[in-house]
């Protein structure tokens, strides 16, 4: 299953700090495995952008998970994810989400680059052309 849970991506500050901005749909899936995989996909801009986004990705663990305070639907989030250890291989990435209310909620993740999941597919399906075009993510990526 792949689920695009992202509204927007504000910024990438290579080998640093990605943020986006979402908000939880209307499902029958439990809200903490939304924000779960949203800070995920947050997470996985800042990685990709190691490899200039050429490489597939794959959610490998989740060391710690917390949730702060209940969602309101429909609640306007910003996401964010961080690595005190990035490698172009991997990393253990914290991710935050937070609303006008405070921090909604935390956690800190394991994200692996394992090259193509596709042999002999040039394209990588994490960052597909639609994927990298829609939110343009490339005018996103800053390097400080």
């Amino acid at each position: 299953m792949r689920w695009l849970l992202l509204d927007e991506v504000l910024s990438i500050q290579k080998s640093f700090l990605a943020k986006t901005r979402s908000h939880i749909p209307q499902t029958k899936v439990s809200p903490e495995v939304l924000m779960i995989e949203m800070m995920a996909q947050t997470g996985a801009l800042l990685l990709g952008a190691e490899s200039d986004f050429k490489e597939d990705l794959v959610f490998a663990k989740i060391e710690e998970a917390r949730f702060e305070c209940p969602l309101r639907p429909g609640e306007m989030l910003q996401i964010e994810a961080d690595s005190d250890n990035l490698r172009s291989e991997g990393a253990w990435l914290n991710g935050r989400i937070q609303s006008d209310r405070g921090i909604i909620a935390k956690a800190r993740f394991l994200l692996m680059n394992v090259g193509h999941l596709i042999a002999g597919r040039a394209q990588p399906i994490t960052f597909h052309p639609v994927f990298m075009s829609y939110f343009r993510i490339r005018d996103k990526v800053r390097v400080y």
